[in-house]
């Protein structure tokens, strides 16, 4: 496991799409991708072949609020 702190996922996503693209991590890991392409009002597909992973993921990513 390695930490990517959430700004600079956001970063990644602001400066490599534009609002309404699909953002694709297929090691989603604990879901920052998903939480920040929500906040950035980006679409989202996430993989993860760990179950824990997942769940802690879809938490996270529906937990997160739009802005």
């Amino acid at each position: 496991p390695t930490v990517k702190p959430l700004n600079i996922i956001q970063n990644l996503v602001i400066n490599s799409s534009n609002e309404g693209d699909i953002i694709l991590d297929p090691f989603m890991g604990s879901g920052s991708s998903g939480v920040a392409a929500k906040l950035l009002n980006r679409k989202f597909i996430g993989m993860e072949i760990n179950p824990t992973y997942f769940e802690i993921a879809k938490k996270r990513i529906e937990e997160t609020k739009c802005q």
